[in-house]
């Protein structure tokens, strides 16, 4: 389906979990208008809860890109190696902050 208005962010810079809520910074962020990418917009976050978040998810992609990784050191386990990855994807509500 066509999305009118939104926002559509990409490029991942990080994220944080603590219990059952998240964060995670955009790398780029821009408006959707009328159903086309606009303007850019300032560095935004995404922050909520993951399973209602989750459950918010009404269209998944078939474009599947996972990037090189990186580590974590989260409770003192670097480097831990991760990566990360997703299709495109529609959440219908989710928080959205920035400067």
């Amino acid at each position: 389906g066509e999305i009118k208005e939104g926002i559509y962010v990409k490029n991942w810079y990080g994220g944080t979990t603590s219990m059952e809520m998240f964060t995670f910074s955009a790398g780029e962020a821009y408006m959707i208008r009328n159903g086309k990418i606009a303007e850019a917009l300032r560095p935004v976050v995404l922050t909520g809860n993951v399973f209602i978040t989750l459950n918010n998810i009404d269209a998944i992609g078939s474009d599947l890109d996972m990037n090189q990784g990186g580590g974590c050191g989260k409770g003192g386990q670097m480097p831990l190696p991760v990566s990360n990855g997703s299709p495109h994807i529609r959440i219908l509500k989710c928080l959205v902050g920035g400067s």
